[in-house]
């Protein structure tokens, strides 16, 4: 099974060697825990590699996306002829959700993007119930498959159960889920980040939370430490 890197180089390590090809790969947490960063990463990897990459967001425009892709140190607009970003608005996805869907296998078809980042999908999840929220997903976990992209989509996790996506439905339809968190000893330490890997169908994997850091050069994975 091919591999190919996240970009973060302990990251690598923990999955052995990256993200298997054409898997399409929840990253959660809660708001500051890098989730938008990590999935930056892997994009930016890409592009270094000469890959056509897609962004879809629902939060920041594309000028907002290359301004914080520069201050980790990735010069996007270097290689804008293979990347695409588009920003949406979830609450007109909802309204024309059909419509959204061939716009969606339009923009696929015609970039034929190899990686994928759908950043932030909880904000358009809100607006679906349960049975709206899985038949949305699904049709679009179709549409990347069909093409063979390999995807990363963010999203918050839940309050009560901070391994678990905000409404549960993100783990169902992912081929891996990663999980970032902050974790503290007692409410006076300072906040420690930690990344987790919860599941990556088929492969073996690290299973152990492992401490991480957000510097100018973005998502640094500390291996070689473990939470205590």
């Amino acid at each position: 099974m091919k591999k190919i890197s996240t970009g973060i180089k302990g990251l690598d390590w923990m999955l052995g060697g990256g993200i298997p090809q054409g898997y399409l790969v929840s990253v959660i947490g809660s708001c500051g825990t890098g989730k938008t960063t990590l999935g930056l990463h892997f994009i930016y990897e890409g592009l270094k590699n000469g890959e056509k990459c897609l962004i879809i967001s629902f939060d920041e425009d594309e000028k907002g996306i290359l301004e914080t892709a520069e201050g980790y140190g990735m010069d996007f607009a270097s290689h804008s002829d293979n990347l695409v970003v588009v920003r949406l608005d979830a609450e007109e996805v909802k309204r024309k959700v059909e419509g959204f869907e061939d716009h969606l296998k339009r923009i696929f078809e015609s970039l034929r993007p190899s990686r994928v980042l759908i950043d932030p999908l909880t904000i358009l999840e809100t607006l679906f119930d349960e049975a709206g929220r899985y038949s949305f997903l699904s049709k679009m976990r179709s549409i990347i498959k069909e093409i063979g992209a390999t995807a990363i989509i963010t999203g918050e996790s839940s309050m009560d159960k901070p391994s678990s996506s905000k409404f549960g439905i993100m783990e169902y339809v992912s081929d891996g889920m990663i999980v970032l968190k902050t974790y503290r000893e007692n409410e006076l330490d300072e906040a420690i980040l930690s990344i987790e890997i919860i599941k990556m169908r088929r492969i073996p994997h690290q299973r152990k939370p492992r401490p991480f850091t957000i510097s100018s050069n973005g998502i640094e994975v500390f291996e070689e430490s473990e939470l205590m």
